[in-house]
């Protein structure tokens, strides 16, 4: 789900937003503004500490965990994707027979390849 963090839109999962509202309780909101970039939905393009500023280590390693997280969530829906995909393909191959189909024309192709070669060297 998106929340607003530090003035930015932030994707975070319902355990993320959970550690950071302790991170917040601990550190304050302002801790997180300037801190990253993102794009419209929500991900973490960047993560820019200031130099001068202190910042919080946890706040950044906290920003940098959900970067990656967020895309690992992409990576494993586009896998997943792809797993249906293939399980519709396998699915289509079985239903119409496309194997046993390919096998029976490969045997007809053979059968005129060798006559066709029979006839050109009687």
């Amino acid at each position: 789900m998106i929340r607003a963090v530090g003035n930015k839109r932030l994707e975070l999962s319902d355990s993320e937003f959970g550690y950071l509202c302790g991170l917040r309780d601990k550190f304050g909101e302002q801790e997180f503004v300037g801190l990253f970039e993102t794009d419209k939905n929500g991900m973490i393009l960047s993560v820019n500490p200031p130099v001068n500023k202190k910042t919080s280590l946890g706040v950044i390693y906290f920003l940098l965990n959900v970067m990656m997280n967020q895309r690992v969530r992409v990576l494993d829906a586009k896998i997943n994707k792809v797993t249906d995909l293939e399980i519709k393909v396998d699915k289509f191959i079985t239903m119409n027979k496309i194997v046993e189909r390919l096998e029976e024309l490969e045997k007809t192709f053979d059968k005129k390849d060798v006559g066709e070669y029979d006839d050109k060297t009687s």
